[in-house]
């Protein structure tokens, strides 16, 4: 499965705290050293190709035999050098913060695709100490997932992100103006799906039995802009399972993270297991999302995740179905009770994923407003609090 690039119009990729929480790691002071694969960017052959001409003529004839030699040389660029692990001072300071304000908290900072953090604080629901590979509520944050599947599935050829949305296929009843909505509308909010708010954690019900409640009218008046709506990523998590004729979470861990050596993933619709981090509402409250806020992961298989993403990924997952900011892209995730962050930073060499299981901040951006600008420092490129866009 291949990947997709992004246009983000980023105004640049440059990128820029408290006690209490267990560390799987080290103290607030010190970086954790886990090591996990390393990615680095392929080397480049350069071939280069000397041709040698000689002309020998007979004195007894007039013919001219010429011989041509070819020397093929293969030289190997150096593969790029990682970069050194930071002391992840303001990180760790920033999870400090998190950690004493709320029940359970887990962050996890990757660079050049190794672990220079990973935090955790609180128990999980078998009363074991909380990892930074715990599961956990994510919200939103889902739609990156749902949407990395969508771009893998756009590579593999099983769908086209500019043709309509087959709704007819999938088995959902439609209003006849939904017939040209396009995937990639669904994937960048400008559908014109009805937003139904509070509607989407009143349970009961699935997805795929609330989403056609949205769709007996024609798209509003906001389609083509952008207007944020759980309906278009539930219906993006309807097509996952179309395509690949897989419940969403097992379509995520054969596409997603069987690629990656991680697993965990699971759906709020199936409960959630004891090594889980609890969601004190009771995740039934969450089962109309779908794909846009259904899934249950740990922050070190989200960054794992982000980490592995390439420039084909990217050309699926952008502006504005992605947010940005001045050190990147990224999502954040927000519903009473679970926030969560997850952002890539200078190109994708750095990736940060923290998820809190609280009220402290009371949203996703909140969490990004600390844990961003905490790692930019740590890297050398804070520019200040992020400003996200669409907000």
């Amino acid at each position: 499965m291949s990947r997709a690039s992004i246009a983000l119009a980023v105004a640049g990729l440059l990128i820029a705290s408290a006690c209490g929480g267990q560390s799987t790691a080290s103290s607030a002071s010190t970086a954790p050293s886990t090591t996990s694969t390393t990615t680095v960017p392929p080397t480049t052959a350069a071939t280069t190709t000397t041709t040698t001409t000689s002309t020998t003529t007979t004195s007894t004839s007039t013919s001219t035999t010429t011989t041509t030699t070819t020397t093929t040389t293969t030289t190997t660029a150096p593969p790029v050098e990682p970069l050194p692990d930071p002391e992840m001072r303001f990180a760790n300071l920033a999870f400090d913060d998190l950690a004493s304000a709320n029940p359970a908290v887990t962050m996890t900072v990757m660079r050049d695709g190794r672990r220079v953090l990973s935090r955790a604080s609180g128990s999980t629901i078998d009363g074991a100490d909380t990892t930074s590979d715990s599961p956990m509520v994510v919200a939103s944050v889902s739609k990156v997932l749902t949407a990395m599947m969508i771009s893998r599935l756009t590579e593999s050829g099983e769908v086209d992100v500019d043709t309509p949305v087959p709704w007819a296929a999938m088995g959902i009843p439609t209003h006849p103006d939904w017939a040209g909505v396009t995937v990639r509308e669904l994937l960048d909010h400008t559908s014109g799906m009805p937003v139904a708010r509070s509607s989407w954690f009143d349970g009961g019900i699935e997805c795929i039995s609330f989403l056609p409640s949205l769709l007996d009218r024609p798209p509003t008046d906001t389609r083509g802009r952008w207007t944020y709506s759980n309906g278009n990523y539930c219906a993006l998590g309807l097509l996952v399972g179309h395509l690949t004729w897989l419940p969403l979470d097992q379509a995520a861990q054969s596409i997603l993270f069987d690629p990656i050596g991680a697993l965990g993933v699971h759906l709020t619709t199936d409960g959630q297991l004891s090594s889980d981090v609890g969601y004190r509402l009771g995740v039934d409250r969450l089962s109309r999302l779908g794909g846009a806020g259904t899934f249950i992961v740990s922050t070190d298989d989200i960054a794992a995740l982000l980490a592995n993403t390439t420039p084909v990924d990217l050309e699926v997952l952008r502006f504005p179905g992605l947010l940005v900011d001045q050190y990147g892209w990224g999502h954040t995730g927000s519903v009473d009770g679970a926030v969560s962050c997850a952002w890539v930073l200078e190109g994708g060499r750095t990736v940060v994923a923290a998820t809190v299981a609280g009220r402290s901040p009371s949203t996703g951006g909140g969490v990004c407003d600390r844990v961003v600008p905490a790692v930019a420092s740590d890297i050398g490129i804070n520019q200040g609090r992020p400003d996200r866009s669409p907000p």
